[in-house]
């Protein structure tokens, strides 16, 4: 006899056993034979798998995982281990009767009854629910980790920008006095006008990590996010080009926001000539609006939210690399085509105008940009005030 195996009790009162064990809706206990064939089980066999017990009689237990893990051989590597060590604890996805997928922990004893072969109980409790709260605490923490690397690395780019600029000013400010006395070479002329540009360059990189840090200041109106994509339908398929389709998805009946348009706007245009860049120059953008419940983020509740998102039918952003596409000079573009500040920016803009941004899938199949924006909280009258002024 195989000295990991235990002596179990005869065949009738282990059935008894497993009859007083019915009341047990969570957890499903199988009798196998050693070549993984269902001999007996219990009533909570149809709880959670949804088979009465007789048509698992004869079966092999493989009927009992999906079909790929069947391929992968899942059940037969549990079989060996329960041979190999007497018993064999697991957690593992599940196949019910209709086809859906659930969480299990699985034990499996093998013994050996008086007076036949041996035998493994198995022991299957349904742990769906655990596993999904364990997930989401897990998601939550792995979000406000972000949310505080994020932060960190928002106050360091704010210092920096800071110094940066001011340093811009002075550069900026020695080339206007050159400049001023109208150098006659052609060569010292040329020099600072590339000066000037490079200036020009550094006073752009310096707003978008200014942006990030939430260092710049917004000028926020109440606007009617609608309007403003419709009014600038013309300008976004410029910016992406004669071999790029661009579609609006526009929701009815939006709230006004409260945002400083100018911002949005540049936001736009960098997720746009984002898209643009990933499909190389062909393929489809979409840009959508839509009201979502979201989180506040206070932590006071649910609130409204005006979600924009730019969405492309690229290659996507893998998952390995969502949870740092906001951070400055990050980029997926080969060095010089990009300075990596652009998603930073838009990120801080959302931020700094109290929503959020996301990236995610977009239904064309690549990437999607997400900014939410909360509903403003505007006097009576104010939505149709605002949205009058914009009118030509």
């Amino acid at each position: 006899m195989n000295q990991q195996s235990r002596h179990l009790p005869r065949h009738d009162d282990d059935s008894r056993l497993m009859q007083g064990m019915m009341q047990l809706r969570s957890c499903a206990i199988l009798e196998l034979d050693d070549d993984g064939l269902i001999r007996n089980g219990t009533a909570g066999v149809a709880a959670i798998y949804g088979y009465a017990r007789e048509e698992l009689r004869g079966r092999s237990f493989a009927c009992l995982f999906s079909r790929a893990d069947q391929e992968r051989g899942v059940h037969l590597a549990l079989l060996a281990r329960v041979r190999e060590r007497g018993i064999e604890q697991s957690a593992c996805p599940l196949v019910r009767r209709d086809g859906t997928r659930f969480r299990a922990a699985l034990t499996l004893e093998r013994g050996v009854f008086e007076g036949g072969g041996p035998r493994i109980l198995m022991v299957v409790r349904d742990i769906t629910e655990f596993f999904q709260d364990q997930k989401r605490v897990h998601e939550a923490q792995e979000s406000a980790m972000r949310a505080q690397r994020l932060d960190a690395l928002g106050k360091l780019t704010l210092e920096l920008a800071h110094d940066f600029n001011n340093l811009l000013s002075v550069i900026a400010s020695s080339l206007d006095m050159l400049s001023a006395r109208r150098a006659e070479d052609e060569g010292t002329r040329r020099l600072l006008d590339l000066a000037h540009l490079a200036v020009e360059r550094g006073t752009r990189l310096t707003r978008q990590m200014l942006a990030f840090g939430r260092g710049q200041a917004l000028v926020p109106q109440l606007s009617q996010v609608n309007d403003l994509l419709a009014a600038s339908q013309a300008l976004y398929r410029r910016v992406c080009g004669d071999g790029v389709q661009v579609t609006l998805d526009l929701a009815d009946g939006l709230p006004p926001v409260a945002l400083d348009v100018g911002q949005l706007e540049a936001a736009l245009l960098n997720l746009l000539g984002n898209s643009r860049d990933a499909m190389g120059g062909s393929g489809r953008v979409l840009l959508q609006t839509r009201l979502e419940q979201r989180p506040h983020a206070a932590g006071t509740g649910d609130a409204g939210y005006v979600r924009i998102t730019v969405g492309d039918s690229g290659p996507g952003i893998g998952r390995d690399i969502r949870d740092t596409v906001f951070e400055p000079f990050f980029t997926t573009k080969p060095d010089g085509e990009g300075s990596g500040l652009g998603l930073s920016q838009v990120h801080g803009f959302a931020a700094q105008s109290g929503g959020r941004a996301e990236i995610g899938t977009s239904v064309l199949g690549g990437a999607a940009v997400s900014m939410y924006f909360p509903v403003a909280q505007d006097p009576p009258g104010a939505s149709a005030q605002a949205a009058g002024e914009r009118k030509p």
